[in-house]
């Protein structure tokens, strides 16, 4: 009676931390904090979740009780039962995370892990190897081990699945404008420095050589350069957009990103790479209408550009389709502001020092 006092004193003092369906760690927590998600459903019996103390992440069922008195699981009734099942599904939890992990290694060393889940006789060292690449969950003596922050160390299985039902918040037109803006001058940078390297390549190529030639050659050699530098830029923007946008982990490119947007096909799922790359091939339609497609944003249904309809894809808040859709909101926010105003400031700098070059040219 004592023991169990003491947990729940312990526990109710302690910094909680669970992981939602799409692995995202939340916490710490207090207990009241806890006890509140529990009474809002945000808490199933099978969220895993951890505390000081723990030495892995566990079943919500089996902590609840150590913060609310009838938290209204069906529980194990065998204790020992109860801990084999809650081994069970940590363990589970552990290799699911681990399954997309162990596809991506070499055939080398996915032979290794073979031979130690199998447990070959004679493969002692294999399965020693294996079990050290795999194991990630902190330990008692690990330093840090009883911190709240070792706590991301007990592995999580990842859910992709997405969440339907719920109400979606379609990015609006200033949003996806504020990330174009940081979207371009990213890539512009990026594609600048580049094209500079190498043009300067070219160039001390063609001097190394017959540098008569080469420099009388005018239309050769702005051939060259014009292929170059349209090469440099198609490359490294299909990579930059289709590459992140299909990211497991991001769905966006680092516009996106900074004013909480994120790109997911019709039906609320990741992007393939072949879909985010036909979403940005498609995304020259909008270029050739003048700019129209990507104003359609502003009054389309579900605020979907012509290249969104070409490719069959849309652009949302990050938190749409996911288990936490009350976290999505309409308002522009902090960084879309900043972005928007910096971005007027320097475009009516640019027309001001037109008009003035104009002005005083003309006379």
């Amino acid at each position: 009676m004592c023991a169990d006092l003491t947990r729940q004193t312990d526990a109710a003092m302690a910094q909680w931390y669970y992981s939602d369906e799409e692995r995202n760690r939340h916490g710490p927590l207090d207990a009241a904090a806890m006890a509140a998600l529990h009474d809002r459903g945000e808490l199933g019996p099978d969220t895993l979740v951890w505390r000081d103390g723990l030495d892995q992440w566990r079943p919500w069922r089996e902590l609840a009780a150590e913060l609310i008195a009838t938290p209204g699981f069906a529980p194990l009734a065998d204790p020992e039962q109860a801990e084999q099942a809650s081994a069970g599904r940590t363990a589970a939890a552990v290799a699911a995370a681990q399954a997309e992990a162990e596809a991506r290694r070499s055939p080398a060393d996915a032979g290794l892990a073979a031979a130690a889940g199998t447990g070959l006789p004679g493969d002692a060292t294999a399965q020693a190897a294996a079990a050290a690449a795999t194991s990630d969950t902190p330990t008692a003596d690990a330093p840090g081990a009883d911190s709240p922050y070792a706590a991301p160390r007990a592995a999580v299985a990842e859910n992709s699945q997405v969440v339907l039902g719920q109400p979606v918040t379609a990015a609006g037109f200033w949003r996806r404008f504020a990330a174009y803006l940081i979207d371009s001058t990213l890539v512009g940078t990026l594609y600048y420095a580049v094209a500079t390297v190498l043009f300067i390549g070219v160039f001390m190529v063609g001097i190394a050589g017959d540098s008569g030639r080469w420099l009388e050659g005018g239309a050769t050699l702005s051939a060259v350069v014009t292929a170059i530098s349209t090469l440099s830029y198609v490359l490294i923007s299909a990579c930059y957009y289709a590459g992140m946008e299909s990211s497991s982990s991001m769905q966006a490119t680092l516009g996106k990103l900074a004013v909480g947007i994120k790109v997911v096909d019709a039906d609320g799922a990741r992007l393939g790479r072949g879909r985010a790359l036909a979403r940005w091939a498609a995304s020259i339609a909008s270029w050739l209408t003048l700019g129209v497609g990507f104003l359609m944003a502003a009054f389309t249904e579900r605020k979907r550009g012509l290249h969104d309809l070409l490719a069959r894809t849309q652009v949302v808040d990050r938190w749409a389709y996911t288990a936490r859709p009350e976290l999505q909101r309409d308002e522009l926010g902090v960084v879309t502001w900043v972005v928007l105003v910096l971005g007027g400031l320097i475009w009516l700098g640019v027309i001001g020092f037109i008009v003035g070059a104009l002005v005083f040219g003309l006379r």
